[in-house]
């Protein structure tokens, strides 16, 4: 597998695994929720890494995003997951990009982005003795105890 698309599918699972604590999945009057999550893009073979950090908040039925970087103060990609609904446990989002500022071609992020933009994701939110976990599209599993 693609060593920008693996850590594209693992950025993604991180955000949505977040997201998935400050959204419930049963319908309820929007809660406002921030969080805030460190994560990155490795590139073994080019020895390159790319590390952001991203917050989220829920306004209304949507949740925003503001990815920076501590390595580039002028690096900000702003956007919006906007929850479709829930099939079978499974909580479907769509992201809409709103801003952003690269200012640098080929970076690792640009194409979770571009992912992001042609396909709805989801997450699948679980309990396990009391422990709350998310599990994505990708397999991947995170347990994320969010304070409420």
């Amino acid at each position: 597998m693609n060593k920008k698309l693996f850590g594209g599918l693992m950025l993604l699972a991180a955000l949505l695994a977040v997201t998935f604590f400050m959204w419930p999945a049963r319908p309820q009057p929007p809660l406002k929720r921030k969080g805030n999550v460190q994560m990155g893009f490795y590139d073994l073979m080019a020895q390159r890494k790319e590390i952001y950090d991203s917050s989220m908040q829920t306004v209304g039925n949507t949740i925003l995003t503001t990815i920076t970087s501590p390595d580039d103060n002028r690096f900000v990609l702003k956007g919006k997951f906007s929850r479709l609904g829930l099939d079978d446990g499974k909580i479907f989002f769509s992201y809409t990009p709103i801003y952003s500022s690269t200012t640098r071609a080929g970076l690792m992020i640009d194409g979770l982005v571009d992912l992001l933009m042609h396909v709805d994701i989801w997450m699948e939110p679980l309990q396990l003795q009391n422990q709350p976990i998310v599990v994505g599209q990708s397999g991947m599993i995170f347990l994320y105890p969010l304070q409420k």
